[in-house]
């Protein structure tokens, strides 16, 4: 498995604890949404699901070329 699919199927799975954004290195980005998802009691948490979701399916769709050339973008978790 490369690392698109690997990051592509932890946004899908793992994003609404920041997984991908502890794989990216980004560990202020993940713990935030750890911390912001239980002080709101779970209320973003869906979204961030909801937003790996489709931040994995635009990552499976991409080539390899723009992956990488998006990783900074894609450290943030929001589509572009």
């Amino acid at each position: 498995m490369d690392n698109k699919t690997l990051f592509a199927v932890l946004c899908i799975l793992f994003n609404s604890i920041g997984v991908p954004c502890f794989m990216q290195g980004n560990t202020k980005t993940g713990i935030l949404r750890i911390v912001l998802g239980i002080v709101t009691c779970s209320v973003l948490f869906a979204v961030n699901a909801i937003m790996g979701i489709i931040l994995g399916i635009k990552v499976l769709k991409m080539t390899d070329e723009e992956f990488e050339a998006s990783k900074a973008t894609l450290s943030s978790g929001i589509p572009k």
